[in-house]
């Protein structure tokens, strides 16, 4: 699968120009234009290659690598930069840089050795934006996904998150506010980074307030907070309560009033459950949306995983722990995760920990979590594998043409099957496959 790929450079448009000649040659790309972002961005995603400028204002090259060094000490590292003189050259050699190119670029050259570290998307991975997407799922996806891109952050895999993910974009396209419902640890903060970036706000860090601290803002500050183009013009407000939804929306009725700039900004309020989702949606009317828990999307699990796995194996001398036992992907995809994407970080981060340096165990799963968690993740697991199941026979009746009749018959199965409402009610096949 190929991996992602950070460029940084604080002129804009040389970042662009960098990351359009990446794309045009089916690499995933992210672009960020200040070194501080960047360090963001390697905190919460797993690249395979940075490529950065030398000269740039407030951190130089040199100190963004040596960040990113304490991050990943095995991160491959293209400096690209004009002329540099002898003790620039030797000190970021010291830092253990990878490669040095001068600008102009050769872009052949460059590319010969971006493939070096990098692989190039697939035509089924370009095609699907690296969805692993069942044919159910992509059937289904097709009929929303009309925003600009894949998410970086938010971890869109299946219908079900993607079908979220237009609904809040949707939102942020036609109000300035936007309000999400999401589970207890859920992932909403990742949805708002990512709307903030397709909203024009690129890498800029979105400024976070509570409640209170929304409602104690003046239109004097307010301006003075969307005047900041340090920041994004997406402000995130944090709810705890149903009715801080409306008490929200009248605050931002005072605003329009008084700031114009507040006509261009996006206020995404998130709030926690346990909440009516009844309740909600009359509360925030047409400008609310749910996110589903995780444990309604089993292919944002396995990638949140993945990427948690990934990330904690860089900044390690653990490469292998990266990867899961076949064990582990079945815990991984049968657990009910009740504490959502908080919870799958704190695990990961725990069966890390206590790996050697190879694939993640079943048993360091278990390490960190409670003693009624197996017993109730084999039942949810054997839901799981019994609804695979009857998705692949039906798929296998629908490629032969045969009855359900002459199918069960050929497969040497209950010979009281005769519908495809039937098939739900056989039993595991391979009921083994269940036991953890």
């Amino acid at each position: 699968m190929a991996g992602r790929i950070l460029v940084l450079d604080d002129e804009e448009n040389y970042a662009e120009m960098l990351q359009d000649l990446l794309l045009q040659h089916n690499y995933r790309v992210d672009m960020a234009t200040r070194p501080e972002r960047a360090i963001d961005q390697l905190k919460e995603i797993p690249y395979d290659l940075v490529i950065s400028d030398y000269k740039m204002p407030v951190m130089d090259g040199a100190e963004f690598l040596r960040k990113a060094r304490e991050l990943y000490p095995n991160l491959p590292f293209i400096l690209v930069s004009g002329l540099m003189n002898t003790p620039e050259l030797v000190k970021v050699a010291n830092m253990s840089v990878t490669l040095v190119m001068e600008k102009p670029l050769d872009t052949t050259a460059f590319l010969v050795h971006v493939a070096k570290f990098a692989e190039q998307m697939t035509s089924e991975e370009k095609d699907e934006f690296d969805r692993e997407l069942t044919s159910g799922d992509a059937a289904a996806a097709s009929q929303y996904q009309s925003y600009p891109e894949e998410p970086r952050f938010f971890s869109a895999g299946c219908a079900t998150s993607i079908r979220f993910m237009q609904a809040a974009w949707n939102i942020s396209q036609r109000s300035l506010s936007l309000f999400i419902l999401e589970p207890a640890g859920g992932d909403a903060s990742l949805a708002v980074k990512d709307i903030s970036s397709w909203r024009g706000n690129k890498d800029k860090p979105i400024q976070e307030l509570n409640f209170k601290e929304f409602t104690d803002l003046d239109a004097n500050q307010l301006e003075k907070l969307l005047a900041d183009e340090e920041h994004s013009h997406v402000l995130s407000i944090r709810l705890t309560s149903l009715d801080q939804v409306s008490e929200v929306q009248a605050h931002l009725a005072k605003f329009l009033q008084s700031v114009d700039s507040a006509k261009n900004a996006l206020f995404a309020c998130l709030l926690q459950g346990p909440v009516s989702e009844m309740q909600f949606l009359q509360q925030a009317d047409s400008l609310g949306c749910i996110l589903p828990p995780l444990c309604q999307r089993p292919i944002d699990i396995a990638q949140y995983a993945h990427r948690f796995a990934r990330l904690q194996a860089d900044r390690t001398t653990k490469p292998k722990v990266a990867e899961f036992t076949q064990e582990a992907v079945y815990m991984l995809l049968a657990l009910e995760w009740p504490r959502n994407y908080q919870q799958i970080q704190e695990v990961i981060s725990a069966a890390v920990e206590v790996s050697e340096d190879e694939p993640i165990s079943l048993e360091a799963f278990k390490g960190g979590l409670g003693e009624n968690v197996v017993p109730a993740a084999e039942i949810r697991l054997a839901e799981f594998i019994k609804k695979a199941q009857t998705e692949h026979l039906k798929n296998e009746l629908l490629d032969s043409g045969n009855s359900v009749v002459v199918l069960m018959r050929r497969l040497e199965l209950a010979s009281n099957v005769e519908t495809e409402d039937d098939l739900k009610r056989l039993p595991l096949l391979y009921p083994n496959l269940s036991n953890l």
